[in-house]
């Protein structure tokens, strides 16, 4: 897991240092301080150091992340930044590996020092804000031109794709037998949604559906023909499979967290970390309240989670059901613009009621009062 990334000069960073909780970790701020570049920076720092891709070509998995100008490394350097300067990527995860990264605007490569007597990270996961299951087919078309979906999509949609089409170790039900932890997730998941995906992949074509149903209890007959075992079992609903592009959006972005859970993508204490780029977009608030319950005890269950929201339903469910009895575990970063000098910054807090500055709280709190006023006029003021 990460614990620490410092970013200088890069992208819109003049000097930001960022110390991330082991659990789970939410990132906010006004649009333009930089939220979806912070996590794509952590993101690329644990993929190159990861057992998938250790020793990639850094400066190439920059520009596929950020599509800057021109596919070039050196638009990432802060605007403004003095010819000549280095941005800086600086990143330290807990098992003592160490990204460092350095370059300029005139540079096509990235310096890469990294600390290789530590083992490699696993791999991560990156949520991106657009929900990909209903892009999944077109993107991995047979038919579909490489350079057109590339021009399209950055890798964190590419990645996505891909790990969402790896395939499965073991049968789901065994996976839930010999993992108590993984179907204590899973099987929650299922059952809200009151059904599972499916994915196959074959020359080229991506079948997608979606199953009704629900995990029950049943006994089932062991080896021994005089014994039984009870043992949890997803019963479909007979004849009701339908397109997974017929669910509601909200419904597939849960979903992508069942398939990546049910083929072992997502796998708490073994895979990195777990990054979402606004998970609220288009779902509706009454699904908020199982997310977070299921993000929560992902991260119980030793699944690192950085999170960037707008959305004040979100942040209040985490401030809500938190469970300090069950070592949960929230830090909350706040990026701001320091008014003397324009530089974005950084406030960190465990306690809701000290995030400062809180755009989210702080619009909420504008829109009761125009409510109030609304209502009572001018005793409203």
């Amino acid at each position: 897991m990460i614990e620490s990334l410092r970013l200088k000069n890069f992208s819109k960073f003049l000097d930001l240092p960022i110390q991330f909780s082991p659990k789970i970790n939410i990132i906010i701020g006004e649009n333009g301080t930089g939220k979806t570049q912070l996590l794509k920076a952590a993101y690329v720092a644990n993929t190159i150091l990861s057992d998938e891709l250790q020793g990639a070509d850094l400066a190439k998995r920059l520009c596929r992340i950020y599509r800057p100008a021109g596919d070039s490394l050196g638009k990432l350097v802060r605007h403004g930044t003095p010819a000549g300067v280095h941005a800086e990527i600086d990143a330290n995860f807990a098992g003592g590996q160490r990204l460092q990264a350095k370059f300029t605007s005139a540079s096509k490569t990235a310096a890469l020092p990294i600390s290789i007597a530590q083992p490699a990270l696993g791999s991560p996961l990156f949520l991106p804000t657009k929900e990909i299951l209903s892009l999944l087919r077109g993107i991995k078309s047979k038919e579909a031109d490489s350079k057109t979906i590339e021009s399209i999509f950055d890798s964190t949609y590419l990645d996505l794709c891909d790990k969402l089409l790896a395939k499965k170790p073991i049968k789901v039900e065994d996976i839930i037998e010999s993992d108590p932890r993984f179907g204590s997730v899973y099987e929650i998941l299922v059952n809200t949604l009151e059904g599972r995906f499916s994915l196959t992949e074959f020359v080229g074509t991506v079948t997608m559906s979606f199953d009704p149903g629900q995990y029950q209890v049943q006994r089932d007959k062991d080896q021994h023909d005089l014994n039984t075992r009870m043992q949890a079992k997803f019963i479909a609903n007979k004849g009701e499979s339908v397109s997974a592009n017929m669910a509601a959006e909200g419904i597939r972005k849960l979903g992508i967290i069942q398939l990546l859970l049910q083929n072992r993508q997502l796998d708490p204490g073994r895979t990195g970390t777990l990054f979402w780029d606004e998970p609220e977009t288009n779902m509706n608030p009454k699904l908020m309240r199982l997310l977070v319950e299921i993000l929560l005890e992902l991260s119980r269950n030793g699944q690192q989670i950085i999170l960037a929201t707008h959305d004040y339903v979100l942040l209040k469910w985490f401030d809500l059901l938190m469970d300090p009895d069950k070592d949960d575990h929230v830090r909350f970063h706040s990026l701001y613009r320091d008014q003397d000098t324009s530089a974005i910054k950084v406030a960190s807090t465990e306690d809701y009621l000290k995030i400062t500055p809180n755009p989210i709280d702080e619009a909420f709190g504008f829109l009761i009062n125009q409510e109030i006023e609304n209502d009572m006029g001018s005793l409203g003021k």
